[in-house]
């Protein structure tokens, strides 16, 4: 077998990762972030930048969002990603190019400066979207967008712009999900990813959902934890692996700047390789 058709590998060699993905700033973000913190879990939260909580109130009603001082503060404690969701959460394909060109991009210039980070992903504001709108962010330099549609198979997205979710927090199905990714042992690698608002924790009373999910998941040495952007550009740098012509001379070259690890099956069973960044790998 050539390298060139081997199995990507996660960071260490391991076959699964996990991530996290809330949207809209809520208030209840602080204290999801807590939990992820305590089971070891990553995530990436997506912001609108042109509507927070104003500063001085308080978080009242059944959706409070974060006011700009407390997003600052809690999301740079926590160290998460941060990605755009539209600056006014608008409907993407209900805008004209002028205005959603100003939504995505005015956006990212604001989580940018405010986060003091250079973000690359984002989240469909109502989870609407079309060609158009896939288009407007990849002309702003947006890796990921997320949808509201889920799969329930744990594979990496073909097009990552269109990046369907394994499942809503609130899917009935979700233990069963859970369990069943646990219990894998693939030949390719997987993903298991979970969206929703922390608001609907409060509405619903169901913080405890939440919990045994990031407990039965985390602190786990086959997942690789890590954000939405840590997946989508490990991937992207897997994809841009170039490999010599004759399948005599077996080299790999990684161009990027991540360290990328692979999966050969040998008759003597699966060989991992770790290729460094800038490294031509002879295997």
């Amino acid at each position: 077998m050539c390298i060139r058709d081997s199995n990507m590998r996660f960071p260490g060699g391991v076959k699964k990762a996990l991530t996290l993905s809330y949207d809209d700033a809520n208030y209840d973000d602080m204290k999801l972030m807590d939990m992820m913190d305590e089971y070891g879990v990553k995530g990436t939260f997506n912001v609108s930048s042109g509507i927070y909580r104003e500063e001085g109130t308080e978080p009242e009603g059944g959706w409070p969002r974060l006011t700009l001082s407390e997003a600052q503060k809690h999301y740079k404690e926590h160290g998460v990603e941060i990605a755009v969701h539209g600056l006014e959460h608008r409907n993407f394909t209900t805008l004209t190019d002028a205005e959603l060109n100003y939504e995505i991009a005015a956006d990212r210039a604001n989580l940018e400066m405010q986060y003091g980070m250079v973000v690359r992903g984002a989240a469909y504001p109502y989870g609407a979207y079309d060609d158009r709108s896939a288009a407007a962010l990849r002309a702003n330099g947006i890796k990921y967008c997320r949808t509201v549609n889920t799969r329930d198979d744990f594979e990496l997205p073909e097009d990552w712009l269109h990046l369907r979710a394994t499942a809503h927090h609130n899917d009935p199905y979700l233990g069963a999900l859970a369990d069943k990714f646990l219990e894998l042992d693939p030949d390719t690698p997987k993903l298991f990813y979970l969206w929703g608002h922390t608001a609907e924790f409060r509405r619903d009373g169901n913080w405890d959902v939440i919990e045994g999910f990031l407990k039965r998941m985390g602190g786990r040495q086959d997942i690789w934890y890590a954000t939405n952007i840590e997946i989508c550009e490990y991937h992207m740098a897997y994809k841009a692996l170039e490999y010599s012509v004759s399948p005599q001379s077996r080299m790999v070259y990684n161009p990027s700047a991540k360290q990328i690890w692979l999966s050969e099956n040998t008759w003597s069973g699966e060989k991992l390789y770790s290729v460094k960044p800038g490294e031509t790998l002879s295997y």
